[in-house]
């Protein structure tokens, strides 16, 4: 078992550095320095909601792995933050910073089970 917590961290360690890559690479300013078309304006400013969605998304990710992490040293990896039943592996494996059992996960997903920020 501490192998696999050991291989769950490193992974965990591995996709928090790919997301803050990916969130220092977001460049989000805005080149005033000419005065441009409406249209090139527009798709700008789309580009620039698009990114920031993307980069919510990330931010909330990487929140997510952080937790997963702490978790990991708290030794509660690997329970359900709501039944406290043990999270399958197989679920761990394909999402390791996951808080709830799939039960959860879809009582969360219903909007019957508030999720704890």
């Amino acid at each position: 078992m501490k192998k696999a917590l050991k291989d769950i961290k490193q992974r965990l360690l591995e996709e928090r550095d790919l997301l803050i890559e990916k969130l220092k690479d977001n460049d989000l300013s805005v080149d005033d320095s000419e005065t441009p078309d409406p249209v090139d304006l527009a798709v700008r400013n789309y580009s620039k909601n698009v990114m920031l969605a993307v980069s919510e998304n990330e931010s909330r990710q990487l929140a997510l792995i952080d937790e997963a992490l702490r978790r990991v040293e708290d030794d509660e990896y690997g329970f359900c933050q709501n039944c406290e039943k043990e999270i399958t592996a197989k679920r761990l494996a394909a999402i390791p910073w996951a808080r709830y059992c799939l039960n959860c996960q879809e009582l969360v997903e219903q909007g019957l089970l508030d999720e704890e920020e």
